[in-house]
């Protein structure tokens, strides 16, 4: 009976602290999309007294402020609730691979393209044709696919050199399906001009941003 319970008593544990640090990690990571959307409209607001939640579109910037509420909210979350304190530190990596590699590196890519899309190749942005959109739509997903394997690659490069320690964090196929909010995203970039299909994504696009955060908190934890 001792010797089970000797056995028994340490997986408990990382069970009982697994699902505290899953539900803590999900909820900082809604909590900081909500106060990151609440930010968002409330300048939109300022700007436009006009605009309420159900016509509020996101740019580049603002999508930045959502995934660093959910990427914040979520390792806090997890930091908070983990027992272990040495899983800080991958939390931490996770972190900065996350908002940097994932959201910086490709939203930013994705800005600049834009700009030279709307200024040199697309005459009318009230009145897309067919082929605006395509080539749009070519330059959102290649622009975020390119970006975020740029990120990582570089975050690879920074963060073995702040941990001290060699990690390389691959983008894999799986990694993109996890990341919906690129195609979300992508469709809020891309049509976010059309009033029916910008209240959908507008909708959709700050919850898509909870795995991203989850994840971060969740470090350690994902293949327990």
């Amino acid at each position: 009976m001792e010797i089970n319970a000797l056995i028994n008593k340490p997986q408990s544990n990382i069970n009982t602290n697994k699902k505290r640090v899953i539900a803590a990690s999900i909820a900082g990571s809604a909590l900081g999309i909500g106060t990151a959307v609440a930010g968002v409209y409330a300048m939109a607001k300022g700007r436009n007294p006009m605009t309420t939640l159900k016509n509020l579109t996101y740019e580049e910037g603002d999508v930045l402020l959502i995934g660093a509420g959910s990427v914040l909210g979520g390792l806090i979350g997890g930091a908070v609730c983990d027992n272990n304190k040495k899983n800080l530190k991958p939390k931490l990596r996770e972190a900065s691979q996350q908002f940097i590699g994932n959201m910086v590196f490709p939203i930013s890519i994705l800005a600049g393209a834009n700009k030279l899309l709307n200024k040199f190749v697309i005459k009318s942005m009230e009145n897309l044709s067919a082929k605006d959109i395509v080539i749009k739509t070519a330059v959102c997903i290649a622009s975020l696919v390119g970006g975020m394997e740029l990120g990582n690659a570089v975050m690879n490069r920074v963060n073995n050199k702040i941990f001290k320690e060699k990690v390389k964090h691959d983008v894999q196929a799986e990694d993109y399906l996890v990341h919906a909010d690129d195609l979300c995203l992508t469709a809020n970039m891309v049509l976010k001009d059309f009033k029916q299909v910008s209240a959908v994504t507008s909708k959709i696009l700050p919850l898509t941003f909870i795995v991203a955060g989850s994840k971060t908190g969740l470090k350690v934890f994902l293949f327990l």
